[in-house]
């Protein structure tokens, strides 16, 4: 009986040494990858359709993103004054993309002493670039103090009959790494 207690326990005993053992590796790499945060700042007073004479039927003003151009379509009779795009500066990782997003059309108004206005076809020119629509992207510079430049245009509808006064709104914009 003794010898067969002793056998069971030696058993026991080589089994547990069986499952004790293990395996590691000694170095496994860990790495990490440190973006500076995004950051955007607007670099002019704003887009500005500046001053616009129209009469009983209305039409469309733009300023051309890449230009700062001023055009109108429909019966607008005239405009005066200076209007402009946007101006932003955009900073971050060197060498990183990015994608910028505006406004869906007519979800910005600009609202005053009569009706409000909408803005649609948003267009923004990256660095110089040809117009682009919403979703546009552009690459920071391969320096340390990554920048880069974009402005932006849109299209404003003046209303049939609009009523004179001072119409102004605001509008988002957003710059997010690709």
């Amino acid at each position: 009986m003794t010898i067969s207690y002793r056998l069971l326990a030696g058993l026991a005993l080589t089994s547990a040494v069986a499952f004790a053992q293990s395996a590691n590796l000694p170095a496994v790499p860990a790495t990490a990858r440190i973006y500076k945060p995004i950051t955007l700042t607007l670099t002019s007073t704003g887009l500005s359709f500046g001053d616009i004479f129209s009469d009983a039927v209305g039409g469309d003003v733009t300023i051309n993103a890449l230009s700062g151009a001023r055009t109108t379509t429909g019966p607008i009779l005239a405009t005066t004054g200076i209007g402009n795009t946007a101006n932003f500066t955009v900073g971050g990782k060197r060498n990183a993309s990015y994608a910028i997003t505006l406004p869906a059309d007519g979800a910005i108004t600009l609202t005053g002493a009569g009706a409000a206005m909408p803005v649609k076809t948003w267009r923004v020119s990256v660095a110089g670039g040809a117009p682009a629509p919403t979703g546009a992207t552009g690459t920071l510079a391969n320096v340390a103090a990554a920048t880069q430049l974009f402005q932006v245009g849109a299209t404003l509808t003046v209303g049939i009959s609009q009523v004179d006064g001072d119409y102004a709104g605001t509008f988002p914009v957003t710059v997010t790494y690709n």
